[in-house]
């Protein structure tokens, strides 16, 4: 069940950062996603530990993508986390970017947690 949930996260994500998006402060409006911000950010502090994991797997899903995609050139940019970084720092950095702002969080969840992502661990070329 995990496997399939894990997977149905990775290959959201990968669709979603594999469409070209317009730019915006914080997120980006989008049509058809599968979680908004809020969705995820409700799973990242619920109490319950399997709503934690699924915040951990969707958060390690988009990087990953965002890996996949820089790492085969099929995006300009590209993520340089320190080695051994672990899902609970990625989730910290997601919930301190979406600290404020309340507005992104209706918007793809994907689209904030890139930003999050490339705010704190966007190589420096």
């Amino acid at each position: 069940m995990r496997h399939s949930v894990f997977s149905a996260l990775l290959a959201s994500a990968a669709l979603a950062l594999a469409a070209p998006v317009a730019a915006a402060p914080d997120s980006t409006p989008s049509s058809g996603v599968f979680k908004t911000g809020q969705e995820v950010h409700d799973l990242c502090v619920s109490k319950d530990d399997a709503d934690v994991s699924a915040c951990d797997y969707f958060i390690m899903a988009v990087h990953d993508a965002i890996k996949l995609y820089g790492d085969t050139k099929m995006a300009d940019s590209n993520l340089c986390p320190p080695e051994g970084v672990t899902a609970l720092e990625l989730r910290n950095t997601v919930l301190a970017y979406w600290n404020g702002r309340t507005t992104s969080l209706k918007y793809s969840a994907v689209s904030s947690i890139r930003n999050a992502l490339f705010q704190k661990y966007g190589c420096s070329e």
